[in-house]
């Protein structure tokens, strides 16, 4: 395991990165009614809450993972770039509603491919140190593994084109699977961390 290696200081700086870049891209937009602005607001909110929780939960892997490992390296790196063009497809979701079907699938994609890629890592985490963990390391991490792949899935189904469609409250039932999906994953893992 290596602290502060390459790839973790890497790791670091795109996260924080995409999320700087995030934020500025609302900048960009000229909203021009009250919802545009919630809008753009509460996809930037979504996309914070999801980048930072895999933030958080990279950087505990990556700190007790052999990170010099080829397969550890390469997931490291695909998982690094769906986290760089998170902030573009955001970007897209808040400036243009005639790209809001492309555009949403694309992110969801995007989370969905962070998500599993993070599960991936973790999985290889959890076989590293399968004689190692404790049990209740080892019960912590398996969650939070199947957390995510959960996460991944919730995310991938969300881009069939009927949650396209359905817009119930004027609010695409893509988006609210996006939300039901960040709300299950902030409760298993706050439940995970508290036992």
């Amino acid at each position: 395991m290596l602290q502060n290696s390459p790839i973790e200081k890497l790791t670091t700086a795109v996260f924080g990165f995409a999320l700087a870049v995030g934020a500025l891209s609302l900048t960009k937009s000229n909203p021009e009614t009250t919802a545009e602005i919630v809008e753009g607001l509460v996809l930037f909110s979504l996309s914070f809450l999801i980048l930072v929780v895999i933030w958080w939960g990279t950087s505990d892997i990556m700190s007790k993972i052999d990170q010099g490992k080829p397969v550890t390296i390469f997931l490291n790196i695909m998982l690094l770039f769906f986290v760089a063009i998170e902030p573009y497809l955001l970007n897209i979701l808040n400036i243009s509603t005639q790209l809001f079907p492309l555009s949403s699938t694309l992110y969801a994609i995007d989370m969905a491919f962070l998500m599993g890629l993070s599960a991936a890592l973790c999985h290889i985490l959890i076989k590293e140190n399968k004689t190692t963990f404790t049990p209740q390391q080892l019960r912590h991490f398996t969650i939070g593994r199947n957390n995510q792949f959960v996460c991944a899935g919730l995310f991938l189904l969300s881009i069939l084109p009927q949650f396209l469609e359905w817009t119930p409250a004027g609010l695409s039932v893509r988006v609210l699977i996006w939300f039901v999906t960040l709300a299950f994953s902030l409760t298993v893992s706050a439940r995970n961390r508290n036992k």
